[in-house]
């Protein structure tokens, strides 16, 4: 286990730590991806997954030999969850064979471009945004937006989302 500050944040208050591992966990990935709940998005080909747990608001990156989380407060917080996180992957290979495994990733978001051609570009401030092209950017990051123009013809909305890019 080892604990760091995060280099992209000078000065921070949290700390990210990396759990070394000794066996190679790719071929649980998978069977990860299809269990956990929250946010999760794998590359299947370059065996990385990704997890954020809402219920504990931890970011974690699992790769063949290694297991990422962040933020971590102290080093008591880092054994916890090392303790947890390697109970839910021996979990999961435990009962791989009741899972079906998925190999698929999130699918992209559509661009900001792809949802402002949605738009009526007339900024007309309905929605709360000085702009249609803010407005889309807004959306992007948070589709629960959606109702805020009713311009915004939403089954063309969702099968943009649905496709991915």
């Amino acid at each position: 286990m080892r604990l760091e500050s995060p280099g992209c944040h000078p000065g921070a208050n949290w700390y990210r730590v990396f759990i070394a591992l000794e066996n190679d966990i790719s071929e649980v990935l998978p069977y990860l991806n299809a269990d956990l709940r929250g946010l999760v998005d794998y590359d299947h080909k370059n065996k990385i997954l990704l997890w954020a747990s809402s219920r504990i608001e931890k970011i974690y990156a699992f790769r063949p030999h290694e297991i990422g989380i962040t933020p971590i407060s102290d080093r008591e917080e880092a054994r916890e969850l090392t303790n947890r996180i390697i109970g839910i992957v021996n979990d999961v290979w435990n009962r791989r064979n009741e899972i079906q495994p998925n190999y698929e990733g999130k699918k992209a978001l559509p661009t900001v471009m792809d949802i402002y051609k949605l738009l009526p570009r007339t900024n007309c401030k309905e929605c709360g945004f000085p702009t249609c092209m803010a407005f889309a950017t807004a959306l992007r990051n948070d589709s629960k937006r959606l109702t805020s123009c009713s311009y915004m013809p939403e089954d063309a909305f969702l099968k943009l989302v649905s496709q991915g890019q």
